[in-house]
């Protein structure tokens, strides 16, 4: 009986120790290394489930792009590993994501599967996470390729650049100063040219105030290896609400000096709010990338103006918001003729058979545009930086393609599920109230009719194991 008495004592002690023992190594992570394991159709404390409802459902079944998802961490990680257990059937390809910037909604992307990559029946190389394809052997290996690329506009790239600046050949600086009177609205980035001389850039634009909340300005210009080697930023007008009453023009520069010759980026950074109305550089070359947000003329002009773009895109597609916005799409594209936008929140899409630089012309803005290469709004400002970026849309034959070089490692198959990994800094994930925010980028399943089922989420999160010193923080409240 004693005994009896003594174990039943033993317990009641050791239970709530026991709990307190593991609750501290949940919160402190004392090795360093937090997993969860997570099946997408049960409920977490740390993974919330697919969102949304239009475009996932609760059992982890993907119908349209892109589909989202919260995690919680509990502590401040250094490094996140996501393993994907997933079945594809027909998404061209797969992607996981997470959000690094919220005015630019950019997200860190990682390949799960291509299956343009895994599909294609060229000659194939592989070496530590890189693939080479090519359309018939030219090189033995990935180390001669890269130590002697061919033209760039042979290459498609997926998630990999070639290693090599870009240069061009007969480039003369000059003062004169050219614009463009575009409107655009949101987000974009650009690419231009330097050499012997300062990146100098105007921008003139409008805070529209349609929604509610301050709408800052930030330019951001990254070297060829993605470095940033300078910025601009402007504040908001004052007008935080939604009273759709345009501010006056504003004013931003930006000037860098004494750049290496080379290609740089420009990512102007703004929310839906802010139109871009003019750009004036003294750069001779400026090209846009891949998507392009045409705005409207409301509150700034009486009446509106065709706009003419400069692009070596195969494939494009547009869309309008509003019924103001119908209108026709024109010139050097399709046998099908002129392209006929007659509906709102309809994407339509179309083939370029021409080869090479072709102009398409718009009869005014409201245009929300993709394109599968650059896009220059005067023809004497385009050139071609870069390879081609492989998605879902390229057509290699088109383009002249001969090679494919990406960062990517087909997900290996246990029983009927593919099982893909990606690794993400975490010290460059948004954290917003307490969540990281992850995406599922599946671009081109509607098209294809396609679903993407996600069976499970597992995350690995690491950080420095557990000190004294972070001890010390935990009691002060201080510990991170």
């Amino acid at each position: 009986m004693n005994f009896l008495i003594r174990l039943i004592q033993l317990l009641i002690v050791s239970v709530p120790v026991a709990l307190f023992a593991w609750l501290l190594n949940q919160e402190l992570v004392p090795t360093g290394t937090f997993s969860v394991r997570h099946e997408v159709a049960d409920a977490s404390p740390f993974v919330d489930r697919l969102l949304p409802d239009s475009r996932a459902t609760a059992s982890g079944t993907v119908t349209d792009d892109p589909a989202f998802f919260f995690v919680h961490p509990h502590r401040a990680f250094d490094s996140v590993d996501a393993e994907i257990w997933f079945k594809n059937d027909k998404a061209p390809i797969v992607e996981l994501g997470a959000l690094g910037n919220v005015e630019a909604q950019a997200y860190d992307l990682h390949p799960l599967q291509n299956t343009m990559i895994d599909n294609l029946g060229w000659i194939r190389l592989e070496k530590d996470g890189k693939v080479l394809l090519q359309r018939s052997l030219a090189y033995r290996s990935i180390d001669d390729f890269l130590a002697n690329p061919p033209p760039v506009s042979k290459v498609a790239t997926y998630h990999a650049d070639l290693g090599r600046p870009f240069v061009l050949d007969g480039y003369v600086p000059t003062t004169d100063t050219q614009s463009i009177a575009v409107s655009l609205r949101g987000s974009h980035e650009l690419k231009t040219y330097v050499k012997d001389e300062t990146l100098s850039y105007d921008f003139w634009y409008m805070d529209m105030n349609r929604d509610e909340g301050a709408d800052p300005v930030t330019l951001v210009v990254t070297n060829a290896d993605g470095l940033a080697v300078g910025d601009a930023r402007a504040s908001d007008d004052g007008d935080i609400s939604a009273s759709s009453q345009g501010s006056a023009m504003r004013h931003v520069a930006l000037r860098i000096p004494s750049l290496p010759e080379g290609v740089y980026k420009v990512q102007m950074q703004a929310d839906r709010d802010v139109f871009w109305r003019t750009i004036s550089t003294t750069q001779q070359k400026m090209v846009f990338l891949n998507t392009l947000f045409l705005g409207d003329e409301v509150g700034y002009k009486d009446h509106t103006e065709p706009i003419t773009m400069w692009t070596e895109a195969k494939h494009l597609s547009f869309a309008t918001r509003h019924v103001e916005g119908l209108q026709t799409v024109t010139d050097a594209l399709s046998s099908a003729g002129p392209l006929v936008i007659d509906e709102p929140y309809k994407r339509f899409e179309i083939d370029v058979n021409q080869f090479g630089v072709v102009p398409i012309s718009t009869e005014r803005g409201d245009l929300e545009v993709t394109a599968d290469g650059h896009v220059a709004f005067d023809w004497k400002m385009y050139f071609n930086p870069d390879p081609v970026r492989l998605t879902d849309q390229t057509n290699l034959d088109a383009l002249g393609v001969d090679y494919v070089y990406a960062t990517y490692v087909s997900p290996r198959k246990v029983g009927d599920w593919y099982v893909a990994s990606a690794t993400f800094d975490a010290t460059k994930i948004v954290l917003d109230k307490g969540a990281w925010k992850f995406v599922f980028s599946v671009p081109g399943i509607r098209a294809a009719g396609g679903t993407v089922t996600v069976k499970s989420i597992n995350l690995t999160m690491h950080r420095q194991p557990f000190s004294l010193t972070d001890l010390y923080g935990f009691v002060a409240g201080t510990h991170r």
